[in-house]
């Protein structure tokens, strides 16, 4: 995941299940891009589903012979007992509960527990590297997201201006079971599997741009998902022949949680990237804390990705049962800070 400033975070967290292995009960959800077809054929449903209730209504109750014990009764002919059984009903087994693999406080001292803070400040005499050809590569970056730093540092919760940028991933390095990394390059895991939850609490206050670059968008916060081999090996831009040199312009994408569009814009929106798939956003939006703090969660739980405006009472504590996890993923397709994202193929 990646943050840009102006923006002071104080909590960050990230689930998910044990083995990665989650299933949802079926939902009737509305994904963003097809919401009024989607509403039309539910209603369809409804009805024909009323329908066929009314001619047959099929009875709850079965009947359970019971064979008399020793010493219970005498022998004889088998007695029946009626129960009632709600259909479906058997051994219920309780579904796993989402387990915090990562956690971020700014509380005074910062701490970070299964996290590491890069940027794309890469220098082979500290961390990452450089050339011509590619330019930076990730690196570990100082508290502040300012300056490369020769070893992973806590985060100290403040990216002053849009030109503070930092990825968060996992704690751990990149292996021989990593994807391709670029070579000499800062490079850590992120979160893999279809069943994973990231929560932030955050304020967006407004702040311009200091440097000299006008072409840097200035007064833009964003919270944003890349496929992890992106960043890897180019986030931005191509080599020096123009040509791309990761996948996000050929299917992995970008996920915008949150972003402002504009300088000193006071709406956040979402919006999907996958060229040649499912893309785009809806015209939710939530207004950019200023002067607070605001808790916000993204959900992944195949095919979908939920992203939504929490309680201010929501605690990331160290789990979360499967039940909490439904409840913030049951789409409202009248709530103004809740969207829902089909991933696609």
């Amino acid at each position: 995941m990646h943050l840009r400033g102006p923006m002071n975070v104080s909590q960050l967290a990230v689930y998910q299940l044990p083995g990665d292995m989650h299933t949802l009960q079926k939902r009737h959800t509305v994904p963003f891009y097809n919401r009024q077809r989607a509403t039309e054929k539910r209603k369809t449903n409804t009805k024909k589903l009323l329908q066929q209730s009314a001619l047959a209504k099929p009875s709850h109750r079965r009947t359970l012979t019971v064979t008399s014990e020793p010493n219970e009764e005498p022998q004889g002919t088998p007695t029946t007992k009626q129960a009632d059984t709600a259909p479906g009903r058997g051994s219920i087994r309780r579904a796993a509960d989402w387990n915090r693999v990562a956690y971020y406080t700014s509380a005074s001292p910062a701490d970070a527990t299964g996290l590491s803070f890069l940027a794309n400040l890469g220098d082979p005499r500290k961390s990452g590297t450089f050339d011509y050809a590619f330019g930076n590569s990730l690196s570990y970056v100082s508290s502040n997201g300012g300056v490369v730093a020769p070893e992973s540092m806590p985060f100290d919760g403040t990216l002053a201006t849009s030109e503070r940028e930092i990825a968060v991933f996992s704690d751990k390095a990149c292996d021989q079971d990593c994807p391709y990394w670029r070579p000499n390059a800062t490079s850590h895991f992120g979160w893999a599997g279809s069943s994973k939850a990231f929560f932030i609490e955050f304020q967006m206050d407004h702040y311009q741009n200091t440097g000299t670059d006008q072409g840097m968008i200035s007064d833009a916060p964003a919270w944003w998902f890349l496929n992890a081999a992106i960043p890897r090996i180019l986030q931005y831009g191509s080599d020096r022949n123009n040509v791309p040199c990761s996948c996000w312009s050929t299917g992995c994408g970008e996920f915008d949680a949150f972003e402002v569009l504009g300088k000193g814009e006071e709406r956040a929106k979402s919006t999907l990237h996958r060229q040649g798939n499912l893309e785009g956003g809806d015209s939710n939006y939530f207004r950019r804390p200023v002067g607070r703090m605001l808790k916000f969660a993204v959900i992944w739980t195949f095919p979908n990705i939920t992203a939504l405006v929490l309680d201010d009472d929501f605690d990331f504590s160290e789990s979360l049962s499967d039940d909490q996890i439904r409840q913030l993923v049951s789409y409202d397709p009248d709530s103004w800070v809740h969207s829902l994202f089909a991933i696609g193929d």
